[in-house]
Parts: C-alpha cells; sequence; structure tokens
C-alpha cells in the first residue's frame, strides 16, 4: 500500500469531468429554468419548486465533483464511489418503476446510460486503483466523535432515504407542496446516496479525504432552503409543516458543520500541543 497520493489517470479525469459537467447542466435548467422542463429535461417537473431542488443537488454535486477532478488523485475522490453507485443503483430503479412518465427516445437512452453506466464505471474504477496500491496513510485522523456523528446520521438519513423511497405514493399527497411519487422517489434516492456517503466514515479515516461530504451537507442544506425561499408561492401546507421541513434541512447541514468545527479544534489543539504540526 502507498503513502502517496495516486495520480487520475486523464481517462479517469474524463469521466468525473463529464459526470461534473452533466451535473452542472442539469443544475442550470432545472434552477434557472425550471418551467421549461418539458423540453429541456428527462420528462415534465410541476410545480417549479422541484426542479429548484433537484437542481440545487445537481450543483451541489458538480461543485464537489469538479474539485476533486481538478485536484487530479484518487484518494480524494475515493469518497465518490459509494455515493454514485448507491444513486445510479436507487434512481435507476425509480426510471424503471415510472417509466411511463419519461420521455421517449434519446432522452430516456441517455439518461439510463448515465444512471446505470455511472455505477458500473465508478465500480470498475475502484478496483483498478485500489488494486494498484491506492493510499489509506492517515495524515489528518477523523476524530471519534466526528466519525460516530457521521454514522449515526448515516444511519438515520439511509433508513429514512429507504423509507420514503418504498412509502412514496402515500407520502407524496401529504407533502410541503405538490410532488409526484417519481419526483419523491428522486430526492430519497439522493438523500439515501448522502446516508451512504456519511456511512463511509467506517471504512476512510482520514478527515482530508472525507471533508468534502461534511460540505456537501452544509451546501446541499442551504441551497436546498434557497430554492423553497424562492419558490416558496408553490407551498401547500400550513406553516407548522412547512418550518417542520426546512428545520430538518439546517439541522442537516448543521451537522455537517459541527463535524467541520469538531476536526478544526482538534487541528488547533495539535499546533498548540505542537507547533511543528501544520495542517494538511
Amino acid at each position: 500500500m502507498s503513502s502517496e497520493n495516486t495520480v487520475l489517470s486523464p481517462i479517469t479525469r474524463f469521466i468525473f469531468g463529464f459526470v461534473a459537467f452533466n451535473a452542472l447542466l442539469g443544475a442550470i435548467v432545472l434552477m434557472f429554468l425550471p418551467d421549461s422542463t418539458d423540453t429541456l429535461f428527462f420528462w415534465t417537473i410541476a410545480p417549479p419548486i422541484n426542479a429548484g431542488l433537484f437542481g440545487a443537488l445537481y450543483l451541489g454535486g458538480a461543485l464537489v465533483v469538479g474539485w476533486v477532478t481538478y485536484r487530479g488523485f484518487w484518494e480524494p475522490a475515493r469518497f465518490l464511489i459509494p455515493v454514485l453507485v448507491s444513486a445510479g443503483a436507487l434512481i435507476s430503479l425509480t426510471t424503471f418503476i415510472h417509466l411511463d412518465i419519461f420521455d421517449s427516445g434519446i432522452k430516456l437512452a441517455y439518461w439510463l446510460i448515465i444512471y446505470i453506466g455511472a455505477p458500473l464505471l465508478a465500480l470498475g474504477l475502484y478496483v483498478y486503483y485500489e488494486r494498484r496500491g491506492a493510499n489509506w496513510t492517515v495524515t489528518e485522523p477523523i476524530l471519534p466523535m466526528t466519525r460516530n456523528i457521521a454514522l449515526i446520521t448515516g444511519v438515520v438519513v439511509t433508513i429514512a432515504g429507504a423509507g420514503l423511497f418504498l412509502a412514496a405514493p402515500q407520502v407524496a399527497p401529504h407533502w410541503a407542496w405538490r410532488i409526484s411519487p417519481l419526483m419523491l422517489r428522486v430526492f430519497a434516492s439522493w438523500f439515501s446516496a448522502f446516508g451512504i456517503g456519511l456511512l463511509w466514515f467506517r471504512v476512510e479515516h482520514d478527515w482530508s479525504r472525507l471533508h468534502y461530504i461534511a460540505t456537501l451537507m452544509v451546501a446541499a442544506s442551504g441551497l436546498d432552503l434557497v430554492m423553497i425561499f424562492l419558490h416558496r408561492a408553490d407551498l401547500t401546507a400550513d406553516t407548522l409543516t412547512i418550518l417542520i421541513y426546512c428545520l430538518h434541512l439546517a439541522v442537516f447541514g448543521l451537522v455537517g458543520l459541527g463535524m467541520h468545527w469538531l476536526q478544526y479544534r482538534a487541528r488547533q489543539s495539535s499546533k498548540t500541543t505542537n507547533p511543528l504540526v501544520t495542517s494538511v
């Protein structure tokens, strides 16, 4: 096992770059042209709040994947594999359950290629780089409290996402705005993928390679709250229900901030104890 990070091959950078670019295009369409999904997306999304929230998820993903691609090393990108595989598998299943709603033809083919092909490529990349002797050396240890927070949150989020996925037709009529079971299952798929990503803290022990997950939690929470505010005219539930929904988003982001804060405190304590220690 190497103690040096593994440089991404050009083909790997192309794959990750394509994923980031594809997500960015989706974010632009969904966030800025939510009324044009009938022609510019893979199915018609209504009301606009659903498109905005979906676009916010795409934007957060595009920025994180784009950044680790720019850095050009396998180890900081490794956490993407469980997220991409779980999200791809669940969204592919969602697609086949609601196949009649999707636009047929080349749009559907492209969508399926992305969400079936990406997980398979991700698994292949993991096997390829790990067999080459990837770096698992810990340079910035994850605090036990940080890991416990991540794992507990991951379990809760994964179970909640799975439950929402299974019960989407029953839950949709009671949502805070008008939403279809398809859209609810898409959100549940990404929610579950976040949970799986947090469970990766059980495997990886270096904060410098996992802090992106906490950052993505903060970004997703903030962007979703902004989308809800911008599309507040689409909200149909009572004030208390809406506040509860916004609260769960805020808590999700605060958990990510809390993890960053714990690790920051640990770095500062380490510098105080040993002035020669520098952050990685």
